[in-house]
């Protein structure tokens, strides 16, 4: 995970269960609008070529793509799926948020577009408009981009299933994760999410469209999870934090339901998977809960998500097969 209270998963768990709450800002991009004071979660800072173990992709990188390829990194590397499956039978099921990009990438585009006239015209977007710009910027502002450059960075090439751009969404792309290892269809899945709905242009539409409740502000974030068979995982000796016991999505009454958002901020496609991934580490540690653990959220897009994670009998840790 990477959070608004953590750059790693551990560091996210015990901040949440600390009670810590997430920092906030206002955002300079918005001075001088009727969104001045309009704040976001702010982030932890964090060096993502370390993580990633070079700068080799980044340039291709959106801020959600970044936050989602150095989550996905963490969990892979945790499971060492590299090392235990071949790369055509691991699935990558994410979901993404909102495309965005700064002026500063837009503008050289935008004034080329413009005619004598003052308004917007795509003969000149086409003519003009394109050529003026960096042609990566593609790579920064299409939605499926984070999680393909995730599997490139894996080296993933199973099958695949993207969703964009709301809480729905990425539960729907969580519980076909967990169908596809539990009919066999993928030897383990990485499963998650990644948005960065802190982004001024985000900031702007979410307020405009009525998606922040009062005193909702809202946050960028990514979880990801990898899932497969706990006999898989016990064979390879592979740490098990928890195990699914259920799973599913639902219409809901359109009463939207976060308990990440008072504290972290609302990162809407990103909050299934921190969830998710908060409710399996909490299960996991020292003096985590017993039971069956709920987990329940309801989206924007009025769609209820809902899993049951339990603690794993005779689990296998890593430290005690070293």
């Amino acid at each position: 995970m990477v959070t608004s209270l953590g750059a790693t998963a551990a560091a996210t768990c015990e901040a949440w269960r600390a009670g810590c709450v997430a920092r906030r800002r206002t955002l300079e991009e918005l001075a001088g609008t009727n969104l001045k004071h309009a704040e976001v979660a702010g982030m932890p800072e964090f060096d993502a070529a370390e993580r990633l173990g070079g700068r080799r992709m980044i340039k291709y990188m959106s801020e959600a793509a970044l936050l989602g390829c150095v989550a996905a990194h963490e969990a892979c590397e945790d499971a060492r799926i590299r090392e235990r499956f071949p790369p055509e039978r691991i699935g990558l099921f994410a979901a993404t948020g909102l495309a965005s990009a700064s002026l500063k990438d837009l503008l050289p585009m935008i004034r080329e577009s413009v005619g004598e006239d003052g308004r917007f015209s795509c003969r000149l977007f086409g003519k003009r408009s394109l050529a003026a710009t960096n042609p990566l910027l593609s790579f920064k502002i299409l939605a499926n981009m984070p999680p393909c450059i995730a599997s490139m960075i894996e080296g993933i090439k199973g099958p695949n299933l993207i969703f964009t751009p709301w809480e729905g969404q990425t539960a729907a792309a969580l519980l076909e994760a967990w169908r596809a290892v539990a009919t066999g269809e993928v030897d383990c899945a990485l499963a998650g999410a990644a948005d960065n709905a802190a982004h001024p242009a985000t900031v702007v539409y979410l307020k405009q469209s009525g998606l922040l409740a009062d005193g909702e502000y809202p946050s960028a974030g990514a979880a990801y999870l990898v899932m497969e068979p706990a006999a898989t995982a016990r064979q390879n000796a592979r740490h098990i934090y928890a195990q699914i016991a259920a799973m599913d999505t639902r219409p809901s009454n359109g009463t939207t339901y976060n308990p990440l958002a008072l504290r972290m901020g609302r990162s809407f496609a990103a909050a299934p998977a921190i969830l998710l991934a908060l409710a399996c580490r909490s299960l996991d540690a020292p003096d985590g809960l017993a039971g069956i653990l709920p987990v329940r959220l309801c989206g924007v897009d009025r769609q209820e998500f809902r899993a049951e994670v339990g603690p794993v009998a005779n689990p296998c840790r890593i430290e005690e097969t070293a």
